[in-house]
Protein backbone atom coordinates (compact mmCIF):
# COMPACT_ATOMS: atom_id res chain seq x y z
CA UNK A 1 0.00 0.00 0.00
CA UNK A 2 1.25 3.46 -0.84
CA UNK A 3 0.25 6.52 1.19
CA UNK A 4 0.04 9.78 -0.69
CA UNK A 5 0.33 13.13 1.03
CA UNK A 6 -1.73 16.01 -0.36
CA UNK A 7 0.31 18.50 -2.35
CA UNK A 8 -0.09 22.15 -1.46
CA UNK A 9 1.50 24.03 -4.31
CA UNK A 10 2.39 27.68 -4.29
CA UNK A 11 2.58 27.89 -8.08
CA UNK A 12 -0.98 28.22 -9.36
CA UNK A 13 0.08 28.47 -13.03
CA UNK A 14 2.00 25.17 -12.84
CA UNK A 15 -0.97 23.42 -11.22
CA UNK A 16 -3.25 24.69 -14.00
CA UNK A 17 -0.84 23.32 -16.62
CA UNK A 18 -0.74 19.95 -14.84
CA UNK A 19 -4.56 19.83 -14.80
CA UNK A 20 -4.69 20.79 -18.48
CA UNK A 21 -2.89 17.54 -19.35
CA UNK A 22 -5.84 15.65 -17.87
CA UNK A 23 -8.32 17.65 -19.96
CA UNK A 24 -6.25 16.99 -23.08
CA UNK A 25 -5.76 13.27 -22.40
CA UNK A 26 -9.11 12.33 -20.84
CA UNK A 27 -11.59 14.67 -22.56
CA UNK A 28 -9.71 15.28 -25.81
CA UNK A 29 -9.74 19.06 -25.43
CA UNK A 30 -7.36 21.31 -27.33
CA UNK A 31 -5.65 23.71 -24.92
CA UNK A 32 -5.51 27.17 -26.53
CA UNK A 33 -4.01 29.40 -23.81
CA UNK A 34 -3.24 29.70 -20.11
CA UNK A 35 -3.81 32.57 -17.69
CA UNK A 36 -5.83 35.03 -19.77
CA UNK A 37 -6.99 38.29 -18.20
CA UNK A 38 -6.09 39.50 -14.71
CA UNK A 39 -7.36 39.38 -11.13
CA UNK A 40 -9.05 42.78 -11.38
CA UNK A 41 -11.17 42.34 -14.52
CA UNK A 42 -11.44 38.54 -14.61
CA UNK A 43 -9.16 35.72 -15.56
CA UNK A 44 -9.30 32.31 -17.17
CA UNK A 45 -6.79 29.71 -15.98
CA UNK A 46 -7.16 27.49 -19.06
CA UNK A 47 -8.90 28.30 -22.34
CA UNK A 48 -9.68 25.10 -24.23
CA UNK A 49 -11.89 24.00 -27.10
CA UNK A 50 -13.24 21.05 -29.02
CA UNK A 51 -15.51 20.86 -32.06
CA UNK A 52 -18.62 21.90 -30.09
CA UNK A 53 -17.68 24.36 -27.31
CA UNK A 54 -15.20 26.77 -25.78
CA UNK A 55 -14.18 25.85 -22.24
CA UNK A 56 -13.29 28.47 -19.65
CA UNK A 57 -11.52 26.43 -16.97
CA UNK A 58 -10.84 27.65 -13.43
CA UNK A 59 -8.49 25.72 -11.15
CA UNK A 60 -8.86 26.46 -7.45
CA UNK A 61 -7.13 24.84 -4.52
CA UNK A 62 -9.31 26.76 -2.06
CA UNK A 63 -13.04 27.05 -1.42
CA UNK A 64 -15.68 26.65 -4.09
CA UNK A 65 -17.02 30.17 -3.50
CA UNK A 66 -13.71 31.66 -4.63
CA UNK A 67 -13.63 29.32 -7.64
CA UNK A 68 -17.17 30.29 -8.65
CA UNK A 69 -16.43 34.01 -8.40
CA UNK A 70 -13.25 33.58 -10.46
CA UNK A 71 -15.17 31.53 -13.06
CA UNK A 72 -17.93 34.11 -13.42
CA UNK A 73 -15.47 37.00 -13.66
CA UNK A 74 -13.54 34.96 -16.25
CA UNK A 75 -16.74 34.50 -18.26
CA UNK A 76 -17.37 38.23 -18.07
CA UNK A 77 -13.78 38.97 -19.20
CA UNK A 78 -14.18 36.51 -22.08
CA UNK A 79 -17.43 38.06 -23.33
CA UNK A 80 -16.06 41.63 -23.11
CA UNK A 81 -12.80 40.72 -24.86
CA UNK A 82 -14.03 38.60 -27.79
CA UNK A 83 -12.88 41.24 -30.32
CA UNK A 84 -9.41 41.22 -28.77
CA UNK A 85 -9.31 37.40 -28.81
CA UNK A 86 -10.38 37.37 -32.49
CA UNK A 87 -7.33 39.50 -33.31
CA UNK A 88 -4.94 37.35 -31.26
CA UNK A 89 -6.11 33.87 -32.31
CA UNK A 90 -6.94 32.59 -35.78
CA UNK A 91 -10.31 30.89 -36.32
CA UNK A 92 -8.44 27.57 -36.60
CA UNK A 93 -7.01 28.09 -33.10
CA UNK A 94 -10.14 29.48 -31.48
CA UNK A 95 -13.61 29.52 -33.03
CA UNK A 96 -15.37 32.28 -31.10
CA UNK A 97 -18.75 31.34 -32.60
CA UNK A 98 -18.82 28.19 -30.41
CA UNK A 99 -20.82 28.42 -27.16
CA UNK A 100 -18.82 28.84 -23.95
CA UNK A 101 -18.92 26.44 -21.02
CA UNK A 102 -17.52 26.94 -17.55
CA UNK A 103 -15.46 24.18 -15.94
CA UNK A 104 -14.44 24.49 -12.30
CA UNK A 105 -11.83 22.33 -10.58
CA UNK A 106 -11.82 22.49 -6.80
CA UNK A 107 -11.03 20.10 -3.96
CA UNK A 108 -14.64 19.86 -2.85
CA UNK A 109 -18.17 20.98 -3.69
CA UNK A 110 -21.34 21.09 -1.60
CA UNK A 111 -23.77 18.36 -2.70
CA UNK A 112 -26.26 20.85 -4.19
CA UNK A 113 -23.68 22.92 -6.11
CA UNK A 114 -24.27 21.34 -9.54
CA UNK A 115 -28.06 21.65 -9.34
CA UNK A 116 -27.91 25.27 -8.17
CA UNK A 117 -25.46 26.31 -10.87
CA UNK A 118 -27.36 24.60 -13.66
CA UNK A 119 -30.57 26.38 -12.61
CA UNK A 120 -29.02 29.78 -11.87
CA UNK A 121 -26.64 30.20 -14.81
CA UNK A 122 -27.38 30.39 -18.52
CA UNK A 123 -23.94 29.01 -19.43
CA UNK A 124 -23.41 25.27 -18.87
CA UNK A 125 -21.19 24.50 -15.88
CA UNK A 126 -19.24 21.32 -15.25
CA UNK A 127 -17.66 20.68 -11.87
CA UNK A 128 -14.54 18.59 -11.28
CA UNK A 129 -13.19 17.49 -7.91
CA UNK A 130 -9.42 17.31 -7.88
CA UNK A 131 -6.64 16.47 -5.47
CA UNK A 132 -2.92 16.77 -6.03
CA UNK A 133 -0.36 14.44 -4.46
CA UNK A 134 3.39 13.97 -4.66
CA UNK A 135 5.76 16.85 -5.29
CA UNK A 136 5.60 20.07 -7.32
CA UNK A 137 8.22 18.65 -9.68
CA UNK A 138 6.18 15.47 -10.23
CA UNK A 139 2.54 16.00 -9.19
CA UNK A 140 0.03 13.19 -9.33
CA UNK A 141 -3.54 14.30 -9.88
CA UNK A 142 -6.85 12.72 -9.13
CA UNK A 143 -9.68 14.38 -11.08
CA UNK A 144 -13.31 13.28 -11.30
CA UNK A 145 -16.39 15.00 -12.65
CA UNK A 146 -19.09 15.80 -10.11
CA UNK A 147 -22.38 14.41 -11.39
CA UNK A 148 -22.98 13.16 -14.88
CA UNK A 149 -21.72 15.16 -17.84
CA UNK A 150 -24.41 17.10 -19.69
CA UNK A 151 -26.56 14.95 -21.93
CA UNK A 152 -25.68 15.24 -25.57
CA UNK A 153 -28.47 16.68 -27.72
CA UNK A 154 -28.54 13.45 -29.71
CA UNK A 155 -29.20 11.21 -26.68
CA UNK A 156 -31.80 13.65 -25.31
CA UNK A 157 -33.71 13.47 -28.60
CA UNK A 158 -33.74 9.66 -28.70
CA UNK A 159 -34.91 9.26 -25.09
CA UNK A 160 -38.66 8.66 -24.80
CA UNK A 161 -39.75 10.40 -21.60
CA UNK A 162 -43.44 9.77 -22.30
CA UNK A 163 -42.83 6.02 -22.27
CA UNK A 164 -40.82 6.37 -19.05
CA UNK A 165 -43.68 8.33 -17.42
CA UNK A 166 -46.17 5.59 -18.45
CA UNK A 167 -43.87 2.82 -17.20
CA UNK A 168 -43.49 4.57 -13.82
CA UNK A 169 -47.17 5.58 -13.65
CA UNK A 170 -46.40 9.28 -13.19
CA UNK A 171 -48.21 10.77 -16.20
CA UNK A 172 -50.50 12.89 -13.99
CA UNK A 173 -47.64 14.24 -11.85
CA UNK A 174 -46.74 16.84 -14.47
CA UNK A 175 -43.00 16.12 -14.30
CA UNK A 176 -41.17 17.80 -17.19
CA UNK A 177 -38.43 16.22 -19.32
CA UNK A 178 -35.93 18.65 -17.76
CA UNK A 179 -36.94 17.58 -14.23
CA UNK A 180 -36.44 13.92 -15.19
CA UNK A 181 -32.97 14.76 -16.60
CA UNK A 182 -32.09 16.69 -13.41
CA UNK A 183 -33.26 13.81 -11.23
CA UNK A 184 -31.21 11.27 -13.22
CA UNK A 185 -28.17 13.54 -13.03
CA UNK A 186 -28.43 13.89 -9.24
CA UNK A 187 -28.95 10.15 -8.77
CA UNK A 188 -25.88 9.39 -10.94
CA UNK A 189 -23.58 11.06 -8.38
Amino acid sequence: MRFLKPLITGDHAEMAKACSQWFRDELGLKIVEYNLGNTFTGSIDILATDATSLFLITVSSTQVEEALLRSLSGLWWFSVNKTFLARVFSKNELDLTLPPQIMILAPNFPPEAKAIMSRALTVPVRLFRFMAFGSEANPELFIEEVGAPPASPQSAQTEDFSALRRRLGIEKAGVSDEEIRDFRSSVAR
